[in-house]
């Protein structure tokens, strides 16, 4: 796996904890867009074109 998608796949790992933090505390706007970008990007890097 080249060295830019585990750091890809590490900064969406961070992205998701960050947003459960946010959510878990009552920040639901704030962990909601967190989440939300960390599903986005996730999708974006995996996605396949069929």
């Amino acid at each position: 796996m080249p060295f830019s998608v585990v750091l890809q796949l590490t900064a969406v790992v961070a992205l998701s904890a960050l947003g459960t933090m946010l959510v878990a505390v009552g920040a639901f706007g704030s962990g909601g867009l967190c989440l939300a970008g960390a599903a986005w990007w996730f999708w974006r890097l995996y996605r396949t074109d069929d």
